[in-house]
């Protein structure tokens, strides 16, 4: 007898097997939990499961992975370590018991989970901290700036001549005190050829 060939929506079927199997070993590594809700959570937690067609308690169960990472990375840099490495090494106890449970002999988990969360969450704490560190830094031409200020106030002010246009850019440090355009120089030209007074930045 000839070999069938199976077409793709054959195919399916093998994967639901395949998937129904995923599905069965998974709860076999899971346990119960009970807990208690306020009628809001419940009825939020109600609303999300049938929008998206999803099990309340597999709702519940991402959504209490997710906030259990999140509070883990609220704590202190030293005592993260500290109970990543503890939970760690209760996981695999924890598996076996719940294999027991279960009815199984033996169950795969991953391990090390919270000591690479703990990685991560350090990895992305000192990328932060850099990152503030450069931000808070001075660059050099604020410092250069803050130099000239200096200078400015300790050293007298020239006098400045009659026909010299204030220069509003100062191209020193990239400043922009005010600004200075062709139309203002030009009318500032024809000022002084009338014998007006020049305006000045340092005040009448």
């Amino acid at each position: 007898m000839q070999d069938i060939d199976i077409t793709s929506t054959q195919s399916l079927v093998d994967r639901y097997y395949e998937e129904e199997k995923a599905k069965r070993e998974r709860e076999q590594t899971l346990a119960a939990l009970t807990i208690r809700l306020d009628a809001n959570d419940l009825a939020m937690l109600n609303v999300i499961a049938r929008r998206f067609r999803k099990n309340r308690d597999e709702i519940a169960q991402e959504v209490l992975s997710n906030a259990l990472i999140d509070l883990f990375a609220r704590l202190d840099a030293g005592e993260r370590k500290l109970l990543a490495r503890d939970a760690d090494e209760a996981a695999r106890s924890l598996a076996d018991e719940i294999a027991e449970e279960n009815g199984i002999h033996n169950v795969e988990i991953k391990t090390g989970v919270w000591a690479n969360h703990d990685r991560q969450i350090t990895k992305i704490e000192r990328k932060k901290a850099k990152l503030q560190e450069s931000g808070n830094r001075p660059s050099s031409s604020h410092a250069d700036n803050d130099e000239s200020d200096t200078d400015d106030e300790t050293a007298p002010i020239a006098p400045q001549a009659e026909n010299t246009p204030v220069n509003a850019n100062n191209s020193d440090n990239g400043v922009t005190t005010m600004s200075a355009t062709p139309e203002a120089s030009d009318h500032h030209a024809q000022e002084t050829s009338e014998g007006k007074q020049p305006l000045s930045m340092f005040g009448s």
